[in-house]
């Protein structure tokens, strides 16, 4: 365990020198969207005080950021998917180095629908392209290709086994379902779809798969940017690659080891290169909804705990001063892992 975290974090990317940046989940009302915590826990609004609480005036206003991803060149990459305050969503790509605003990429569409919940993001390493995952409300489930070069992005795979949840596979956590209550009192079913995402090193597959779901999938990028291919064709290029647990976060080694969250087991596992099969590196009780899996310069596996996950709805924020039940499994958690080999920082 790296970290405390008084709020349930919703993304997760990692600079080259070892600071983290985290988004806070849109149902924490935070008043902080990303947070960067240095050298020794120090911390501050990313990337700006401003546009982090989202300040009256601003002209660049951060809402309900969930996926986020520094590139090469130290261009960090945070999806914001605008459903705290009903916001038009849209891609912000922020300087590091400059510490200034790289560019805004709104999101409209078609390639986006009302009722989107853009999740994730993952960047392609050689191409000028990103690729987002959609859950919508599971069965509109799709992946999002935007083009940074014309700022256009269309959708694919819009309702495809491999982005869609998998009717009646439910997630159980020490022998509870896992469901959601609504604001009236009646229990509506998690859809689960579409969510994390990972490249391989040079670009060229893009893994991904819904959280409901026990396989993981993968398509050539070459073929998500052709928007001349039919998506009867396109629909025929997916590959089904392995077997998965219900999981929320991955990530890539540069052997192409793929890790994954393991939400029931409350762990973290490994799907082999080569062999494709399946087994849990680490587990322990307070890996509650295990997510944001990357990479950090010291060549650890880093991701945190999501509690508020688990919580029914309506769900009350958690404070600092919020008290912690006799096991303290309200908390959340930064956590690192040592891996076999490393993958690329922040991603």
């Amino acid at each position: 365990m790296v970290y405390q975290l008084p709020l349930a974090p919703a993304g997760l990317t990692i600079t080259a020198d070892n600071h983290f940046l985290m988004s806070v989940s849109r149902e924490e009302r935070p008043q902080n969207r990303i947070i960067e915590v240095g050298k020794g826990g120090t911390s501050r609004p990313f990337p700006t005080t401003d546009i982090s609480q989202a300040s009256s005036g601003q002209p660049l206003l951060l809402d309900a950021v969930e996926g986020m991803q520094i590139d090469k060149a130290g261009i960090v990459w945070m999806l914001d998917n605008g459903r705290r305050s009903e916001y038009p969503p849209k891609v912000v790509a922020w300087d590091t180095a400059k510490h200034k605003l790289h560019r805004v990429y709104h999101m409209a569409f078609p390639a986006v629908l009302p009722g989107s919940l853009l999740d994730d993001l993952a960047v392609d390493p050689e191409a000028p392209f990103v690729y987002i995952s959609d859950p919508a409300a599971g069965a509109d489930a799709a992946l999002v290709v935007l083009d940074l070069t014309t700022g256009l992005a269309h959708r694919v795979l819009q309702g495809h086994p491999s982005v869609v949840p998998v009717a009646g596979l439910e997630l159980t956590i020490d022998g509870h379902k896992v469901e959601t209550r609504r604001l009236d009192g009646t229990v509506a079913d998690p859809q689960g779809g579409v969510s994390a995402l990972t490249l391989d090193k040079k670009g060229e597959w893009l893994y991904f798969a819904p959280v409901r779901s026990l396989k993981l999938y993968r398509v050539r990028t070459e073929h998500l940017r052709d928007v001349n291919m039919l998506p009867e064709k396109l629909a025929g290029l997916v590959e089904e690659y392995s077997a998965k647990p219900v999981s929320d976060g991955m990530s890539m080694d540069s052997k192409g080891n793929i890790y994954v969250s393991d939400l029931a087991s409350k762990g973290i596992g490994v799907i082999a290169a080569g062999k494709k099969d399946y087994r849990i590196l680490a587990a322990e009780p307070r890996l509650l909804w295990p997510a944001g899996l990357c990479f950090g310069a010291d060549g650890w596996l880093y991701f945190y705990t999501n509690t508020a996950r688990t919580r029914p709805m309506p769900r009350p924020p958690l404070t600092a001063g919020t008290p912690l039940d006799a096991s303290g499994i309200n908390m959340n958690y930064l956590f690192r892992l040592e891996t076999p080999v490393s993958g690329r920082v922040g991603d």
